[in-house]
């Protein structure tokens, strides 16, 4: 899924029951190849995120403040390759609009789960 294609001033609306409408992104320093990869997350059917129902669970459990996100436990190394994330659009009718920078992608995902895993 090419984030190119929402435009230079689309943005993600709620459903009308209040839903979620999230694009994330996730750009990768050169060590991890400079990528950019992102997605949508809707938690409904249809949604673009692999893992959709994890990804919600995270959310739901945790909240959208990506620097409140507790790490999970892994052990990650101490290399600096930052991961730079973003969700913006709508949590459950609410506006969401969050950019975080982890050390490296191990350390995105201690901390993000499933939401960034893409």
């Amino acid at each position: 899924m090419s984030l190119f294609a929402f435009g230079g001033t689309a943005q993600a609306a709620p459903a009308a029951d209040g839903g979620t409408a999230l694009v994330l992104t996730a750009r990768y320093s050169e060590f991890d190849g400079g990528a950019f990869k992102a997605t949508v997350l809707t938690c409904g059917r249809g949604d673009q995120h692999p893992r959709r129902a994890l990804a919600c669970a995270t959310l739901a459990s945790a909240g959208t403040d990506l620097r409140t996100m507790q790490a999970d436990g892994r052990a990650c190394t101490f290399h600096y390759a930052p991961v730079e994330v973003a969700m913006f659009g709508f949590w459950r009718g609410e506006p969401v609009n969050e950019v975080h920078t982890y050390p490296n992608s191990c350390v995105a995902l201690a901390h993000t789960g499933a939401l960034f895993d893409f």
